[in-house]
């Protein structure tokens, strides 16, 4: 069995909106005090190589969001965040957001300046130095913090969030997605964690990305998630009401979250800690071996293992991440154990890629990956039957 490769549709919009009026309590303005904690780099990766550049002169502390903090919120007591990515550069989403954070005492952040036209470098990191900006000054909780936002925000949701499942509890992409990328592990991760909550217009031109390819798919993959298709809506932000729906759906997956978090906390992270690079590779090396002490996650153990050596591969974990697999590999027992959970879950994962980019439409990437699962199995009925979606995906192009 072969590493996972993935073979994720890019999917790229470009859409300005007007930012939305505050009607009465606006959030004030803030600065960003430091550079970001957060591993923004890495958040960047599913776009790509190079795509981890800043514009020179960049600075962190010119960067501006406005912000809603309730007035009874203390730091002894964690409370939930929305942070909304507008398509264009100023903020927006406070007045569908506003009357769940009033009821909730939910704080909630919007940037300037993190619009579809910045590269997607730039992106990352304006949403990510804001986002530390709030940690660092308030007590906020990750398992009700949700990342949300329209259009191309919506997409860059998705890719914060599924490179770091650890920081939120939900993903909101409203009018646009973007596919899960990177390690093994992180899908995992996200199948063990996050709802996400796809929301499309009828008449939404990106109705279809949402309803026929992603929602499926995350379905399949045994992802907690929902599709809202809103009567009458086109490619805009929906109203208040939707919003309201949606987040009484995220908060009924807390305690499951609570759970994942208590039950393994070197893969979580506290509303008062921000560990390095280094913590952070410890941290999983360590989970990864409380995983491998258990015979039906010897698989999920191996996947973080291979997530050490292939984020901090120079870190004195990754070093031992790899000795471990090594000796895995030596291991007769314990590979034949990796190779049937892996094999297993690999082909569950790019199967139903495939599936999901037939459906959109994208008939030669669904070849790609059923192609990869046949020289993966060669000799196997895994094999045969991918060749089979071959040949029948090659007769409809003809």
């Amino acid at each position: 069995m072969r590493l996972q490769i993935s073979l994720s549709l890019t999917l790229a919009a470009v859409c300005w909106v007007p930012a939305i009026a505050d009607a009465q309590t606006a959030p004030s303005e803030r600065k960003v005090a430091a550079a970001t904690r957060l591993d923004w780099q890495f958040a960047v990766q599913g776009f790509g190589p190079g795509a981890a550049k800043l514009p020179a002169g960049y600075d962190s502390t010119k960067q501006r969001y406005q912000l809603y903090v309730p007035k009874d919120h203390t730091k002894e007591k964690p409370a939930g965040l929305v942070l909304f990515i507008s398509a264009s550069d100023q903020p927006a989403g406070w007045n569908i957001w506003k009357a769940a954070c009033e009821k909730e005492g939910i704080l909630f952040a919007s940037p300037f300046g993190a619009g579809n036209s910045p590269d997607s470098g730039r992106r990352t990191r304006v949403i990510l130095d804001i986002l530390d900006d709030v940690r660092r000054q308030y007590a906020i909780d990750p398992d009700q913090t949700y990342i949300t936002g329209f259009s191309g925000g919506g997409r860059m949701a998705c890719s914060i969030a599924f490179a770091l499942p650890e920081y939120f509890g939900g993903v909101i992409p409203l009018c646009g997605t973007n596919p899960i990328s990177g390690p093994t592990y992180l899908r995992h991760r996200i199948e063990e964690r996050l709802s996400v909550a796809f929301v499309t217009g009828e008449k939404d031109f990106n109705r279809k990305e949402n309803e026929v390819y992603m929602a499926p798919w995350f379905e399949e993959l045994g992802i907690r998630s929902k599709l809202w298709v809103v009567p009458k809506m086109a490619h805009e932000i929906p109203s208040s009401a939707v919003i309201t729906e949606v987040h009484a759906w995220l908060a009924e997956d807390l305690k499951r979250r609570r759970d994942d978090a208590k039950g393994r906390p070197k893969l979580a992270v506290a509303h008062d800690v921000t560990p390095s690079a280094a913590e952070q590779a410890k941290r999983q090396l360590e989970s990864a071996l409380d995983d491998l002490k258990q015979p039906p996650r010897t698989w999920r153990g191996v996947a973080l293992l291979q997530g050490v050596t292939q984020r901090w591969g120079k870190t004195e974990s990754g070093k031992q991440a790899q000795a471990l697999l090594k000796e895995i590999v030596n291991n007769d027992k314990l590979l034949e154990r990796v190779e049937v959970q892996g094999s297993e879950d690999e082909v569950k994962s790019i199967s139903s890629q495939a599936k999901a980019l037939e459906r959109f439409g994208q008939n030669a990437k669904a070849i790609e990956a059923w192609q990869l699962l046949a020289q993966n199995y060669d000799g196997t009925p895994i094999a045969a039957k991918a060749n089979e979606n071959i040949k029948r995906l090659r007769a409809k192009g003809k």
